[in-house]
Order: structure tokens, then sequence, then C-alpha cells
């Protein structure tokens, strides 16, 4: 029963995302499905005046219609008939055309709703919250099963129209013959009850689906993630494998899922023409059904019967993505609606004298205390260094003061200024983070030194600054120069050289505070020590943390903090 509650929670974001363009889509649904029947039905009254003289008398639509017809000096011919008859079909068409392209403009805006609100809460999620969570899930969620929700939105919406045309279309169908109608709806109703179980399987084949897909992703990242190691082992069987596995479990998946709601199909439309056939002969026996309204009764029976088709369809679908709906609706709402940071407009916080560390304690979820009343005070415009080994909380150290974690006890400050909500955002604004691995997105050698930039800047001031980190000619090096476009820049460029490109994105930044952890350990000594000489230069300006394990630097720092 609780994964059901995902679905009334779903209608919650219908009610969020254009609700009058909802209401409209409706609007529009009741009607048609009303004006569709009516269309076949006024062919009753419309033929009828065709066998009925001005001097018979009767009852009847027809005989209204012709009555109305003398009074005003109408003469009803095949002709005027059938051209109000095209007249009404015309306009119907015209609003089902409507209808398909507000449907479909609504069903693609919603995508781009929902994808917006759960990227918007996953990029300003607390960074404790984010690490905690799996890449793969969240890239499943927005890149296939928001859509897949969307499908969904669209099955509601289709089976909602579905029903009010059936509901039209059967109260004709009443009108002109109540026991055959009523023949026709306990069919459909049995059928419905002998083919339930095929819902109940879609629900079950959707959650597979969804779990088969996880894997795909998953063993396509795992091999990106090591993919010179597969090629340094020959172990490429092995990735292949585990990725046809997945892809083979989803190939079976996909045609057992065609096949659920395929053969429920099949079973209507074989019951649907065995009861049409009844139809038609009890009819013809009876005579008691003019042939006319036979006609139009045959005509409305067609309509019907593809109708609990449809239902069936729709519903085994929308089952089906109640599975993917679960992971949209629960990654909502894992992350909360936090309030944005204008870092791009801050003013970043000046550091003028100390970072201090008063008195705090920071432990993990389930761990022991890395730190337990810590204090420590680091000067502005100095090399700090941070040493000790594997594990002893240094990375977490420059993640308190960055920001990243909070203390669970004890406070930060900066310059005498508590590091709270409150400047939070401006104190990021001045920070400059320079992990051990360099990272690179796929685009040109501009776009990557200053896409984090919260300041424009020229071509002149990136050139200057990589001729401060001994980078000058690694543009130089391609024709295109700044506007190179490069992938794999692992590839392109040594070690050193990322990490020089990567210092100078973040000096790009201008920042107060400069964080390095671990920023020299993959490189060699001489590229480390080209490294350290432009460190050592800019500290007269910019206030440095640095994490290493190699006690080599310690002689480089103004000051050490031993964990």
């Amino acid at each position: 029963m609780k994964d059901f509650v995902y679905i009334a929670k779903t209608f919650r974001l219908l009610k969020e995302h254009q609700p009058g363009k909802l209401v409209l889509i409706f609007a529009l649904t009741l009607f048609m499905g009303v004006n569709s029947g009516f269309s076949i039905m006024l062919l009753i009254p419309l033929l009828q005046l065709l066998n009925v003289g001005s001097d018979v008398t009767g009852s009847g639509p027809g005989y209204v219609f012709h009555a109305i017809a003398e009074k005003t000096g109408i003469s009803f011919g095949i002709e005027t008939i059938l051209i109000v008859y095209v007249i009404l079909i015309t306009i119907n068409a015209l609003l089902q055309y409507w209808k398909t392209m507000l449907d479909t403009r609504y069903q693609q805006t919603l995508i781009y709703y929902i994808r917006r609100r759960l990227f918007m809460k996953i990029i300003h999620a607390e960074w404790p919250m984010l690490n905690s969570k799996s890449k793969t899930n969240h890239l499943q969620v927005l890149t296939k099963e928001v859509p897949n929700m969307a499908e969904y939105v669209y099955y509601y919406l289709r089976l909602i129209t579905t029903i009010i045309i059936s509901v039209s279309y059967i109260a004709y169908a009443l009108a002109v013959s109540a026991g055959f109608t009523l023949l026709i709806i306990a069919v459909g109703g049995i059928l419905f009850f002998v083919l339930r179980r095929y819902l109940f399987r879609s629900f079950h084949l959707g959650e597979e689906f969804v779990s088969s897909y996880n894997r795909l992703l998953k063993y396509i990242d795992d091999f990106w993630q090591t993919v010179k190691i597969a090629k340094v082992h020959s172990s490429e069987d092995f990735y292949f494998e585990r990725f046809d596995e997945a892809s083979n479990s989803l190939l079976n998946l996909e045609s057992t899922i065609q096949r659920n709601w395929s053969l429920p199909q099949l079973i209507y439309r074989v019951a649907g023409i065995v009861v049409l056939v009844i139809i038609v002969y009890l009819g013809y026996h009876s005579g008691r059904v003019p042939v006319t309204s036979f006609f139009i009764l045959i005509v409305l029976f067609s309509r019907i019967f593809p109708q609990f088709v449809a239902m069936n369809t729709d519903l085994n679908m929308i089952l089906t993505h109640v599975a993917s709906v679960k992971l949209v609706m629960k990654l909502d709402e894992e992350f909360t609606n936090e309030k944005r940071s204008d870092t791009q407009s801050g003013v970043a916080v000046e550091l003028e004298k100390e970072i201090k560390l008063d008195n705090i304690s920071f432990s993990y979820d389930d761990g022991e205390n890395l730190f337990d009343h810590f204090s420590q005070t680091i000067p502005a415009r100095s090399i700090t260094g941070i040493i000790g080994e594997s594990g002893i909380g240094k990375t977490t150290l420059i993640d308190l003061i960055a920001g990243l974690q909070r203390p669970t006890d004890g406070k930060i400050f900066i310059d005498d200024r508590v590091l709270d909500d409150d400047i939070l955002p401006h104190w990021k604004a001045g920070i400059g983070y320079l992990p051990q691995d360099s990272f690179f997105i796929d685009g040109t050698l501009r776009e990557n030194l200053i896409w984090d930039s919260p300041v424009d800047i020229s071509d002149k001031d990136i050139m200057d600054v990589l001729e401060q980190v001994n980078a000058l000619h690694l543009p130089e090096r391609f024709e295109n120069g700044l506007d190179a476009y490069i992938v794999n820049y692992s590839f392109c460029f040594s070690g050193g050289e990322c990490q020089r490109l990567a210092l100078a994105r973040v000096l790009l930044r201008r920042p107060r505070l400069l964080l390095l952890d671990e920023a020299t350990s993959s490189l060699d000594s001489e590229n480390e020590a080209q490294i350290m000489d432009v460190i050592c230069r800019l500290k007269e300006k910019v206030t440095i943390i640095f994490v290493t394990h190699r006690m080599s630097l310690l002689g480089l720092f103004d000051n050490v903090i031993k964990l």
C-alpha cells in the first residue's frame, strides 16, 4: 500500500505545474467526449428527416427537426444534412488537434519542470547529503525516470479522457437500446475482472525494469571509472559480460512488458467481435430496433468496445510506470528546498587576520569523533600545512573550514565573525579549492579555466594567470589556442600540466583563501617543485592551507597543524 502513496503525491506536482492549462485540457476532454457521441447520435434525426413528409404525424427527433424546418422555411435535403454533419465533425477534429498540441506541450513542460526542480534541489543540497547518495541513481532519475513519470501522467490524462468518452457513448447507446448496451457493459466488466492479473503483473515488471536499467548504468559508469585498469589488465570481457547481462535483461523485460499489455488487447478485440456478431444477429431477428437506430447502435458499439481496450492499456502502462514515479518522488522528498545562495553576485568575505577553530567537535554518522574540542588558529596571508596519517581527518578539517561540513559542537570564526548561514555564501565566494585529482569538463580551454569564476574574465586575465603558473605555453600548443576543444584532458596533458591548469582556474576566481588537498601528491619532484614555487609566491595576497602527507614540504610552511 505504501508504494501507491507515491501515486497520490504526483497530483501535488500537477497542481503546482500549470493548473490552468490542466483544467483547460480536462474541459476540452469533457466537451469532446460528449460531442463525439452526439455527432454520431445526430445522424439518427438527420437521416430520419429524409423519410418524414409534411403530412405525416409522429414523434421522435426527426419529427421535431421536421416541424422546425417547416416553421423556418428551411429545406432539409441530403446535401444539407451531410454539410451540417461535416461541419460538426470538422469542428470536432480541429478541437482534437488543439487538444493534442496542448497535451504534448503540457507533457514536455512537465518534464522540464520536474527535471529543473530536482536538479535545483540536488545542486543546492548540503555536501553530507550529496556525498551519501548514488550518482547513478540521480542520473537515472533525471534522464530516464522523469520522462517515464511524464508518460505516467499522460496515461492518467488519457485514461480520464477515455472514461469520459466511454460514458458519453454508453449514455447515447442506452438511449438507442438499453438491453444491447447493458450486454456490452457486462462483457467489458467480466473481461476486466478476468484479465486483472495482467495489471498486477505490470507493477512488478515496472520495478524489474527500473532495477535492470540501474544496473546497466552502473556497469557503464564502472567501466569508465576504471577504463585504464581494464585496458592494462585486459579485463574487457569482465565489463562486457556484466553489460551484456543487464542489456539482455532489459531486452527480455521489454518483450515481456509488451506481451503483458498486448495479450489483453487481443482478448478484448476478439471478444468485441464476438459480441458485435451476437448483437447484429439478435437485433436482426428481433426487429425491435429501427434500421436507422440499429445502424447507429453498431457504430456506437464499434466506438465503445475499443474504449475498454484503451482503458485496460492505460491502466497497464500506469502501473508499469509506478516504479519510475516512486524513484522521482522519493528523490524529490529526500532533498529539501534549500534556499539558493547567490554566490555569483555576492561579495567575498575579506580575510584580514585569522581563521579560528574554537573548541570544535565533529564525527560522521556512526563513527568515532575525528575532532573532540579541537582548537587552532590559522593566520591570514601565510601557508599553513596540515599533516597527519591517512584517515586522521585532514580533508575533513578543510571541509569544516570551507563550510561543507558543520561542527557538531564549537564554532569557527572568520576575523571574529562566526561562520554561519548568513556569511557562508560570501565565504565560499572567496575560496579556491584544488584537490589531488584535477577535474575538467569536455570543452574549450577557456571554458575550463573560467566556468566557475564569479566575475567576468578576459583573455588577458587568463594569459596573465597562465604565465603566473608557468603554463603559458599550453594554449600555444593548439592552433585554436584558448578556443581549442579538448576531451579527456588527462591524455592531452601531463599530470603536472593538468595541475597547473587546475591551479590557474582556481586563481582566476581571485580567492582570499586557497585550500590545497594533497594537490602535489601525484606529481613527480620536478613538477611538485614548480607548483610549490608558484604557491609560495601567492601567500603575500592569499591565505593558503595545504594538506599533505609529505614531510619534505614542511620547510615551506609558515605554520603546521599536526593531527
